[in-house]
């Protein structure tokens, strides 16, 4: 498996886990504080103690305060100055802390690599790292050379973790609004198709009603043919309206499929679909592909899915398909999915329009949770009755 299939399962899930474990190993890190303290109070006068103290303790804490900041990603306009009190800090923390400050020689370079951007944070990564060639904490070379090395691996161990954790983060936004837009456009394509529709005709409308209004009444024979092409024109783009919603409803199940596959999986969740039955009724793929687009929009908005599974069982005349995914959010239970639903639905919204619509064609909807789990199940005839009279778009037959 390539690293970009690998990307494609990334939900928030792995981003949560990236930051945690990015943040725990930057947190774990400053323990090495406790070195160069140790070796000030067991070695040196109070004076000097007292000053190394202050000053690997205030070196840790602007370390820890930049890091975490890092990993959770919220900038502060405080930063630049805390690392400017962090480069004073450790310039001075190696002649009051004796030669094991080394411990603690990557925590400035990590800082420039996680605060800055671009040419400076490499600037200051590596300025800070032969900062402590040159410091005089110790005389044996040996050890100054193997510590700079230890530090330059460390440092840059953390900060390729904590970088990767906020791309993580940044990828998963970047999908997310993906799937936003793909969902808009949707909208705006139908949009347009009304605006297309019905905009030429009602200024037709407003304009001949407006002459209608000028016309004497004793031209009655005038006014009824005005109000007649009035009419003609309004029953038109009735007609054309409901042939653009029945165009709009009837979708391909598989192009819907294909769809939905394509939008989840740029939103970085895993789609597993089984093969829909190929002899359905016409009126059943339309409510099944109602359906799907359903459940994806609502995983889109409602969930943290990084799993989307579509079954299929047939039992006699009676098909079950089960729509379900692992991203049900710990406040919001059973709504994960159920929330809001495709606003572009005409004759209800959400999981409610889409109890209507199968029930049109004698099916039924069932949701539930388990174990983190939703699955939305949906339960139709594997063919229609002949007297069936209506269908799923709602028009008489």
């Amino acid at each position: 498996m390539g690293a970009s299939q690998r990307l494609r399962g990334v939900g928030p899930g792995t981003v949560r886990l990236a930051r945690a474990t990015a943040g725990v190993f930057l947190v774990g890190m400053a323990a090495f504080a406790a070195v160069p303290l140790a070796e000030a109070l067991g070695a040196y006068s109070s004076v000097r103690v007292a000053t190394a103290v202050v000053l690997i303790i205030g070196l840790t804490g602007c370390y820890l305060w930049l890091a975490v900041r890092a990993v959770l990603d919220r900038g502060s306009r405080w930063d630049l100055a805390v690392l400017a009190a962090m480069c004073m800090l450790a310039l001075a923390v190696p002649f009051a802390a004796g030669p094991t400050w080394l411990s603690v020689g990557f925590m400035l370079p990590l800082a420039f690599a996680v605060t800055l951007r671009g040419r400076w944070a490499a600037l200051g990564f590596f300025a800070s790292l032969a900062a402590g060639l040159v410091l005089p904490a110790s005389q044996d070379l040996s050890w100054v050379l193997f510590g700079s090395l230890q530090n330059l691996l460390t440092a840059g161990a953390l900060a390729g973790l904590t970088i990767f954790a906020t791309l993580l983060a940044e990828l998963q936004r970047t999908r997310e609004e993906a799937a936003k837009l793909a969902i808009t456009e949707e909208r705006l394509r139908f949009a347009r198709e009304l605006h297309d529709v019905l905009g030429h005709n009602l200024s037709v409308i407003a304009m001949r009603t407006e002459l209608g209004m000028r016309i004497p009444p004793e031209e009655i024979g005038r006014l009824r043919r005005e109000l007649t092409e009035i009419h003609d024109i309004a029953s038109r783009s009735l007609h054309d309206v409901r042939a653009v919603v029945k165009g709009y409803r009837e979708m391909s199940l598989e192009r819907e499929l294909s769809g939905v596959r394509r939008v989840l999986e740029t939103a970085g969740v895993r789609c597993d679909f089984a093969e829909l039955p190929p002899a359905l009724a016409p009126e059943v793929r339309v409510a099944l592909a109602w359906a799907v687009r359903e459940a994806a929009t609502n995983l889109l908005r409602h969930s943290d899915a990084t799993v989307c599974l579509l079954g299929v069982e047939t039992d006699g005349e009676r098909i079950t398909v089960t729509v379900a995914n692992d991203g049900v959010r710990p406040d919001s239970g059973s709504l994960a999915l159920g929330a809001a639903g495709a606003e572009a639905a005409v004759g209800g919204s959400g999981l409610a329009g889409l109890d209507e619509r199968l029930a049109q064609v004698g099916g039924s909807c069932g949701r539930h949770t388990e174990d983190g789990w939703f699955t939305l199940s949906l339960d139709v005839p594997g063919r229609l009755p002949a007297a069936t009279l209506t269908s799923a778009t709602g028009d008489r037959r």
